[in-house]
């Protein structure tokens, strides 16, 4: 989900909106002690089955809870489960929750409201794009399919109250970080079947579980820009929630952003331009939050548009980016990309960070570009080409992103008109979604520290896979990783990765454009905050006001 998850740029709107936006007095928050967060972007749900962009996550990572929860050395931590335990061949794991456990409203949390959530989640009529994180279930991949009906062929079994039995297809070394996602935590099936198709789309339509939770003020209920969450009392680990709650507020303007915490009514806020970056770098509150994380470009493949079903055409676009010149104009503090995968996300067998160990020609060369586009019209049968650029227009950094790129495209590649599609952050992900774009600036923040949370995003009918592109290549290298042998032996499954991510730049598949950084400024009073390059990138269990 990541990081979650398809994103967009860290949003900020070109449109200068006024302070008195903020719903939260700075002298009641001091009283309280209850820390004000910025959210860059409206979230769009608290459903954890359908939950696809990091916003949202951010919120549903801090109200609810599964078996696992990453601590601060990055581990996964043992959360509602009690104990874990793995069989020899890592095909099967037994979990025994702890005792007395329970839902918000007083409901005992089980053994069965995994299962119910699971079977949620692969259930084809959800239609989660995050069940494929589920893939390594037994019979998951089936069921999702609808090859299975019966969704209790998922390998995913009650034993008892407090006991979980899960088997897996294969030996997944990384199962117990997927334990902490959005998908796999629980759900409680009578407050799921109450609501229906309205789960999730307010507060108060939903059950809470976690540090956090809404109560009757200040609920989100679906479009509110400034909303808060209190101390769940019933939570297992309660004793060590050290704030009140959490306000969250809805800032999409950087300057607005920065305004409001130089007078005490944001304890965090992103710096989403270089010229804020530049005006806040010697600030003592200024810090820069490193995600595994990876911007990039998306092409439609599905034949509407036949000229980015030309590889000549792609590999034109992609060589005439030139990604040092985005960041300079959009993304300050970031590194241009090589591959998919994000400096930062994980090692190599042979201790090299994985984006450099698979590191592929993506450049920017003008000429070399020149040359593929003409190759392109040649097989075309065109002189000239169009393209369109869509971008979530509450996003600053994806509109310079954009103007950039269309500016930079229609000088290096003469012949090409470049127009550009601004939409708001929930319509670019519904488009992108329905594949509703020719060229789409995407992002994607790792679920967890392997390669894979990048990789099986672009497997032919993959429900990632927005661009709808097939490389037998491709796919066969990530089938190699993801199986007996190669996914017990380091080496072998490393190499296998490398050769997917050669594979994506052979074919000019994707455009990677850089690895993310985000510039912030956060409060010196505000203590606690436990921040994570993949998954949960904002975990407010501990945060509290100094």
């Amino acid at each position: 989900m990541k990081k979650w998850k398809k994103i967009t740029l860290v949003a900020g709107t070109t449109s200068v909106a006024a302070l008195a936006i903020l719903g939260f007095s700075a002298h009641a928050d001091a009283a309280t002690k209850t820390p004000t967060i910025e959210i860059p972007a409206d979230i769009t749900t608290l459903d954890q089955s359908v939950v696809t962009d990091q916003y949202s996550n951010t919120v549903i990572g801090n109200t609810q809870e599964g078996l696992v929860r990453v601590d601060k050395s990055g581990k996964a931590a043992l959360a509602l489960a009690k104990s874990i335990k793995v069989s020899s061949d890592g095909l099967t794991y037994t979990i025994k929750l702890r005792d007395g456990l329970k839902w918000s409203n007083g409901d005992p949390l089980t053994a069965k409201d995994f299962v119910y959530s699971w079977q949620r989640g692969v259930d084809p009529k959800t239609a989660s794009e995050y069940a494929y994180l589920m893939g390594c279930l037994k019979n998951a991949n089936d069921i999702n399919s609808g090859k299975i009906t019966d969704l209790s062929q998922l390998g995913v079994k009650a034993d008892s109250n407090t006991q979980l039995t899960i088997t897996l297809e294969q030996p997944t070394p990384y199962f117990k970080f997927l334990l902490a996602q959005a998908i796999f935590l629980p759900e409680n099936k009578s407050v799921v079947e109450k609501y229906g198709s309205e789960y999730g789309t307010s507060a108060a339509k939903m059950v809470y579980d976690g540090p956090f939770m809404f109560s009757s003020k200040k609920q989100w209920t679906g479009s509110e820009k400034s909303f808060s969450v209190v101390k769940n009392k019933k939570y297992y680990d309660a004793k060590n929630v050290k704030s009140p709650g959490v306000n969250f507020q809805v800032v999409s303007n950087g300057s607005t952003g920065a305004s409001l915490f130089k007078s005490g009514k944001l304890d965090l806020t992103f710096l989403n331009t270089p010229t804020l970056v530049k005006a806040n770098k010697s600030n003592k509150a200024f810090t820069t939050f490193v995600q595994a994380r990876t911007d990039y470009l998306e092409y439609q493949q599905n034949g509407k548009d036949k000229n980015l079903t030309n590889q000549k055409f792609r590999e034109a676009l992609n060589l005439a980016t030139d990604r040092q010149g985005i960041i300079n104009a959009a993304t300050p503090g970031s590194k241009p990309a090589t591959s998919i995968s994000p400096a930062g996300l994980a090692k190599a067998p042979n201790g090299e960070d994985f984006a450099t160990f698979a590191k592929q020609g993506y450049k920017f060369d003008a000429k070399a570009a020149q040359s593929a586009f003409k190759q392109a019209l040649s097989e075309l049968g065109e002189t000239k080409a169009s393209v369109e650029i869509e971008y979530a227009n509450d996003s600053a950094v994806a509109t310079a992103t954009a103007t950039f790129l269309q500016n930079s495209w229609q000088k290096n590649l003469p012949g090409l008109t470049v127009t550009l599609k601004q939409v708001p952050f929930k319509q670019r992900l519904q488009d992108q979604q329905n594949g509703n774009f020719d060229v789409i600036i995407a992002g994607w923040g790792g679920d967890y520290a392997e390669p894979s949370t990048f990789l099986q995003m672009f497997l032919t009918g993959g429900s990632y896979n927005s661009g709808k592109f097939s490389s037998t290549e491709y796919d066969a290298a990530y089938k190699a990783a993801s199986t007996v042998p190669d996914v017990l032996n380091n080496t072998k499954l490393y190499n296998d990765y490398k050769t997917a991510e050669a594979a994506l730049f052979k074919g000019s598949y994707v455009n990677p454009i850089d690895y993310q950084a985000t510039p912030a400024l956060v409060s010196s009073n505000l203590k606690g905050l436990q921040f994570h390059s993949t998954g949960l990138n904002y975990d407010l269990k501990g945060v509290y006001l100094k």
